[in-house]
């Protein structure tokens, strides 16, 4: 059983913790009707379709048409870093950062020959993963986080536009010019771009993923999303359906449950009523619960003591920079890397970078966070 638990742990962290929470929530809040309430299923199936969608389009080649035809204009490792970093950063705007790394990762590390480059393949790695995180938070759609928060605060698009852009710009900066800073240094010609597959499973993922969008911003019901996502799919490419990342839904379901019950314990709402009674506190709670919960999460979690919702975005987007657990995005790059790198010395290479990198955005962009005006 102990094994059993530890390999649990080790594949899913962030499921296991908020399974355990929910569990634990239980002792002080037994189910009662009031669990049925708990469970935003707007924000789950927009979750549920989005993933749908984007795995309809990679499935039909087109995300790594478009990421392998990128890395074959590449030249020198100066400007594969700027336009792996670039485009790492819009990818994640409209697939979510989880997805553009899913892409970018794996073909990162074909063009650096699975990770024998190390000193380049980590600098690759560890810029795309912030160019996701950070470029994700510009969209409704970018992450988990931004997806809940803007359906669940009901914001609108002004409001979620004012508390993103400052910060988003500030990394967008920085990032560009760590990128433009790598050697430039003449490499190797990478891979071919693949053909796309025929079929019209590109055509629904996109128009899946336009049903999302308008499900986000409530032009669409989330119940008539999500018939017509499993009208169009089950006949078209049922396949699709078991290749959705549930650990991620079931992750948040979790957390429905614990922020709801944690809610209902006087003493803990008291406490994190006091910890979120200004506009500051709120973007530094959120930031640094991200730290230890992770940012998806934390956004859960906070989101039930307090209706500061353009703060608590901007806290938690910035709260993805940081530790390794910071952002769900930056445990899938390490999770790719760490089977290739065929040392520990090299993996120890990457948290280094990865630390460091991550500390100086946080610091720069918590800063830019706390004095922008919203």
């Amino acid at each position: 059983m102990k094994v059993n638990v530890r390999s649990f742990w080790r594949k899913d962290p962030v499921l296991f913790l908020s399974g355990l929470l929910a569990l634990l929530s239980l002792l002080w809040v037994p189910p009662d009707r009031a669990y049925a309430g708990y469970l935003d299923f707007k924000v789950l199936i927009c979750l549920f379709v989005l993933m749908l969608a984007v795995e309809l389009l990679r499935e039909a080649g087109w995300l790594d048409v478009a990421a392998q035809h990128v890395l074959c204009q590449a030249g020198s490792r100066r400007k594969l870093s700027v336009l792996l970093t670039a485009f790492a950063f819009f990818l994640s705007m409209l697939v979510t950062n989880d997805v553009a790394l899913l892409t970018l990762v794996p073909l990162t590390l074909r063009v650096t020959g699975d990770g024998h480059d190390a000193p380049l393949t980590v600098r690759l790695l560890v810029l795309q993963t912030l160019a996701a995180n950070i470029g994700s938070m510009l969209t409704p759609v970018g992450n988990p986080q931004n997806l809940y928060l803007y359906a669940h605060g009901s914001m609108t698009w002004p409001v979620f536009w004012g508390a993103v852009w400052p910060v988003g710009l500030a990394g967008g900066l920085l990032l560009g010019l760590l990128a433009l800073l790598g050697p430039d240094r003449p490499l190797p010609q990478g891979p071919h771009p693949p053909k796309l597959s025929p079929g019209a499973a590109p055509l629904a993922g996109l128009i899946l993923f336009a049903a999302a969008v308008l499900c986000v911003f409530g032009v669409l019901p989330a119940w008539l999303l999500l018939a017509g996502a499993l009208l169009i799919v089950l006949p078209l490419r049922p396949a699709s359906l078991a290749r959705v990342d549930y650990a991620l839904l079931l992750t948040f379901a979790f957390f429905f449950v614990f922020v709801g019950n944690v809610s209902r314990i006087d003493a803990v709402a008291r406490w994190l009523g006091g910890m979120l009674a200004s506009p500051a506190q709120v973007i530094l709670t959120g930031s640094l619960a991200s730290q230890v919960i992770s940012n998806v999460p934390a956004a859960i979690l906070l989101s039930g003591f307090t209706t500061r919702w353009a703060e608590l975005l901007r806290g938690v987007n910035v709260g993805g920079c940081g530790t390794l657990v910071a952002s769900l995005a930056s445990l899938i790059t390490w999770r790719l890397y760490s089977r290739t790198a065929s040392a520990s010395c090299e993996r120890r290479r990457f948290l280094l970078v990865f630390s460091g990198l991550n500390a100086l955005f946080l610091a720069v962009l918590l800063a830019v966070a706390l004095l922008a005006p919203f």
